[in-house]
């Protein structure tokens, strides 16, 4: 039998898809919005390296203090300020004290911190955002107005009243101090995103069936917008990793012994011209910290924005 042109073409390409293991009609496989967002974040090669960087940092805060022979409460005079080495990669402080051992606790603390305080935060934005966009109308109107004159509170000097209240100042006084201020921005985040969402096609059927507000707000809101969320966490993370390294720096944060990259900083402002290294290891060990999570912010929000998608 003879064949046109056309029909050849077909019978060429069906022959193909059959060589690659691919049927005719087979479904397409499909992907999901996390897995399409992982291999976007993965073309992003600066986003890539700051994630690998900042589990590198997680990994040292959390095993260095354990796999250290050296006691980070231990005072011996005999051994402060020795230069770097094998023994001491960092060096050691006033008191004799392990600087690799230190830094590693003090970074404990300030990621600790940091994470907490941005977890309050977020969570205490999320209801206040998220009942003030569903409700709309007069609620949203007062929530709003009332969150306006919240803005007039100065974030740092709130903060400061806040630790000089409690006479011990450990972890959760400096959580308490960087969240009390610092939610109103989420809270705008929250409510602009559910005010958007709540006017798509699937809100109005699950009202149409007679779900509760409770359930619509918490089913269908809430989570699309957990991507605009995770942006914001690692946003937020720097500025409080900053107010609590600014407290900590003018000798208003965690009591000692315990330490953090503002204390260590702070420790060494004395010395900084004799021993420059106790200012550095910890500057830099916030400046790591604060550049990764600005890189991850910036890929997360490219791959997680379906608008950035390529054609």
């Amino acid at each position: 039998m003879v064949l046109n042109p056309q029909q050849e073409e077909f019978r060429e390409r069906v022959a193909l898809r059959q060589e690659g293991g691919v049927t005719a009609g087979a479904p397409v496989r499909q992907t999901s919005l996390w897995k399409d967002a992982w291999h976007r974040y993965r073309a992003n090669k600066a986003a890539l390296i700051a994630a690998a960087l900042f589990i590198v940092l997680l990994l040292y805060v959390t095993l260095a203090p354990i796999l250290s022979p050296y006691d980070p409460y231990a005072v011996d005079f005999a051994q402060a300020y020795l230069p770097i080495s094998w023994s001491h990669p960092l060096g050691t402080d006033q008191y004799g004290r392990d600087l690799f051992t230190r830094v590693a606790l003090g970074g404990r603390v300030s990621i600790g911190i940091g994470f907490a305080a941005t977890i309050a935060i977020m969570g205490i934005g999320i209801v206040y955002g998220s009942v003030s966009g569903f409700l709309g109308g007069r609620v949203d109107n007062a929530l709003m107005r009332f969150l306006d004159a919240l803005y007039g509170l100065p974030y740092l000097p709130f903060a400061i009243i806040v630790t000089q209240l409690f006479q011990t100042v450990n972890f959760w006084v400096m959580v308490i101090a960087l969240t009390i201020a610092s939610w109103f921005t989420a809270a705008r985040v929250v409510r602009g995103q559910i005010m958007s969402l709540k006017e798509n096609d699937y809100v109005r059927a699950a009202h149409a069936v007679g779900a509760r507000w409770y359930r619509v707000l918490g089913r269908h809101l809430l989570p699309n917008t957990l991507g605009v969320l995770i942006v914001f966490v690692f946003l937020e993370l720097p500025g409080v990793i900053l107010g609590e390294a600014f407290l900590s720096f003018i000798g208003l944060g965690i009591n000692p012994p315990q330490a953090s990259w503002g204390s260590l900083a702070q420790d060494g402002r004395d010395v900084y011209l004799s021993h420059p290294s106790m200012i550095l290891i910890p500057s830099i060990a916030i400046a790591w910290l604060i550049l990764c999570a600005f890189f991850i912010a910036d890929g997360l929000r490219d791959a997680l924005d379906p608008r950035t998608r390529e054609t």
